[in-house]
């Protein structure tokens, strides 16, 4: 089998640059999700603490007031969580997901994988610093109705 001497060439020049292209792109920092949504339980005037136990590279976040207890937990986009959600939450507690500042009674995984992959995409090039998070709420009060819209900084920059 003969190659053109176009396709050698093209192969020696665009390998190291798709290489190094996917070098360049700064590795997502969980931290900040996680510091966004610390300040905002803040402003929603919850005792935030960040437990020790993680889920997609981010610890799981305790939020209490008098009324109301909650955790929130990042979870992955494609959905495969939503059991292990269950399971941690007690009967009589309520979950629900936010995703991009809409609450949703259960994950919608159509829309966060079609945005996970979108957005991945476009993090490869380079155009965004991340993929937008998909939050898990586990909670004792109607926490749905809090600001959640508010979480902007969570947001692909």
């Amino acid at each position: 089998m003969t190659y053109s001497p176009a396709l050698n060439w093209s192969v020696i020049i665009l390998l190291p640059l798709t290489i190094g292209w996917k070098g360049a792109g700064k590795p997502e920092n969980p931290v900040e999700i996680q510091n966004a949504i610390v300040e905002f339980l803040t402003k929603q005037q919850f005792d935030v603490s960040v437990t020790d136990e993680n889920m997609e590279y981010m610890g799981i976040i305790d939020g209490r007031s008098r009324s109301c207890q909650l955790r929130v937990a990042r979870v992955s986009p494609l959905g495969h969580e939503a059991d292990l959600v269950r399971q941690a939450s007690a009967t009589s507690d309520r979950t629900f997901y936010v995703f991009r500042g809409t609450v949703y009674p259960e994950q919608p995984v159509r829309l966060t994988v079609a945005s996970y992959l979108w957005f991945r995409f476009l993090r490869e090039l380079g155009l965004v610093s991340r993929v937008p998070p998909v939050l898990a709420v586990v909670t004792s009060c109607d926490a749905e109705q809090l600001p959640w819209s508010a979480l902007g900084s969570q947001e692909p920059l």
